[in-house]
C-alpha cells in the first residue's frame, strides 16, 4: 500500500497539534474517577487509532505504541470493520506517556471536526458521551486555545486531502451529530477560528 502521509507532514501535524489545548491537567479531573487513569488513557474504553503511516513512523523511532489485540468483542468489531489504513493501537498507558510520542488521535480527543456537506471544515465539535467520562465536553470556547482550535482546523483540512474517505466520513458524522442535537432539543456547539 503507497503511504499517503510522508514523514514531513507527520512532523508538521505533529507540531500543529503540540500546541497546549488548555491550561489545566484535564487527567487529574476525570482520573479518580477511572480507577486513577484518565478516561483518554484507558487503552480498552478509548482505544487509540493511528494512521498506517504514523503507527510506522512511530515504530521507527521506538516500540512506544503497539497494535490493540482484540481484547474483547467490541474492540475485535472495531478492527475487523476499520479502514485499511487505520492501525488500532495501546500506549503504556498513563504512568508511561511521553507527550512528545501521543497520537494525533489523542492531540485531538476529545474533538472531531465539524465539516459541511462539500466538505469544508467549518470548526471542530466535541465527541458525543456522557461529560463524566472526558471533563472537557461541555467547557465553554474560552477555556480552550485559540491557537490549538485554528491549527486543529488546519490538520483536518490538511488531512482530507490526503484521506478523502475521511472527509465523507465526517461529513455523514455531523450530520448525525446535528440530528442527535436537534432531538435533544439543544444546539451544536461548534468551535470557530478567531
Amino acid at each position: 500500500m503507497k503511504p499517503r502521509i510522508t514523514e514531513k507532514q507527520l512532523r508538521r501535524f505533529y507540531k500543529l497539534l503540540s500546541v497546549k489545548m488548555i491550561d489545566f491537567d484535564c487527567g487529574a479531573i476525570c482520573a479518580p474517577k477511572n480507577e486513577g487513569v484518565p478516561y483518554c488513557c484507558d487503552n480498552v474504553s478509548c482505544v487509540p487509532i493511528l494512521f498506517r503511516e504514523e503507527f510506522n513512523w512511530h515504530q521507527k523511532n521506538g516500540k512506544f505504541w503497539q497494535r490493540m489485540p482484540p481484547v474483547n468483542k467490541r474492540i475485535k468489531k472495531y478492527i475487523d470493520e476499520s479502514e485499511d489504513y487505520y492501525v488500532f493501537s495501546k500506549c503504556p498507558g498513563v504512568t508511561g506517556c511521553k507527550r512528545t510520542k501521543r497520537s494525533l488521535n489523542c492531540m485531538m480527543f476529545p474533538f472531531e471536526p465539524y465539516v459541511n456537506k462539500e466538505g469544508e471544515v467549518l470548526g471542530l465539535t466535541q465527541i458525543d458521551g456522557d461529560s463524566s467520562d472526558c471533563p472537557l465536553t461541555g467547557k465553554p470556547k474560552k477555556d480552550f486555545s485559540p491557537l490549538y482550535i485554528s491549527n486543529s482546523i488546519k490538520f483536518w483540512r490538511e488531512l482530507f486531502k490526503l484521506y478523502p474517505e475521511e472527509e465523507e466520513l465526517y461529513i455523514n458524522e455531523t450530520k448525525k451529530r446535528e440530528r442527535r442535537a436537534k432531538r435533544r432539543g439543544k444546539k451544536l456547539r461548534i468551535f470557530r477560528e478567531g
